[in-house]
């Protein structure tokens, strides 16, 4: 049963990953949260996204903007180590109920705010603030990507402009993330035999969302994630609850 978990949200956070360079989290750790602690789940979550974003990246390096993405680069190095010092401190239910709220909270954007609030360009200089903010939920719960959605929403950014910036700060992320672990004392022999498990289908499920990425309409391809990430959060919900 732990193994179907591991695969499941390793089949829906690699197909999201690849088809958006984010998300892998958002999908996965509704799932994965039912048969692994905090402390395991998130570096399994980062290393997934890890791979899952160096195996897109032949087919969409020409996408990333260093200009947009270094900024909130800068701003992730702050937040990572408060976001790993904060991971074994927060109880099992209000973690998982924190991960429902923020993703709840990106539905919340994209549905109902998105489109209406058009920030001019010149408001981008905060970038570093919300690099921040997703450098600190990256280290905590793996959701660096939360932050960065709702950025782009508010300046308008096209799908491609999204995905470059998408695709660089997290694996950018996952890469510092992970240094953090590994210091910290996380990545065991559980989480080496849980990443064997699970890399292999993430990669195969991300090579699948990167094809349909490249055929599917901006319509579209914003209503898969949307009902994606409510079913993750649905689960995730009915396992604080039931």
């Amino acid at each position: 049963m732990d193994v179907a978990f591991l695969v499941a949200g390793a089949i829906l956070g690699g197909f999201v990953n690849g088809l958006t360079g984010f998300g892998f989290a958002l999908m996965a750790s509704g799932l994965w949260l039912q048969v692994l602690a905090p402390t395991q789940m998130v570096p399994l979550l980062v290393v997934s996204m890890l791979a899952a974003n160096l195996q897109a990246l032949p087919r969409v390096w020409r996408m990333i903007e260093p200009r947009r993405t270094l900024p909130l680069v800068l701003g992730g190095l702050a937040g990572v180590p408060l976001g790993v010092w904060l991971l074994p401190r927060i109880p099992l239910d209000l973690f998982k109920l924190a991960v429902v709220g923020l993703i709840l909270l990106n539905l919340a954007f994209v549905t109902a705010l998105r489109g209406r609030i058009h920030l001019p360009a010149a408001y981008e200089k905060a970038a570093p603030l919300t690099g921040f903010l997703g450098g600190l939920f990256g280290g905590l719960n793996g959701l660096s990507g939360i932050a960065l959605t709702i950025w782009a929403g508010l300046f308008g950014w096209s799908k491609q402009e999204k995905r470059g910036v998408f695709q660089g700060y997290n694996l950018t992320m996952a890469l510092i993330t992970l240094g953090f672990f590994y210091f910290k004392g996380l990545l065991d022999a559980a989480f080496v035999q849980n990443s064997l498990i699970v890399i292999p289908v993430a990669l195969l499920s991300a090579y699948g969302g990167v094809r349909v990425f490249e055929r599917l309409a901006d319509k579209n391809f914003a209503i898969i994630i949307n009902l994606l990430m409510l079913f993750s959060a649905l689960n995730l919900l009915a396992s604080v609850y039931f």
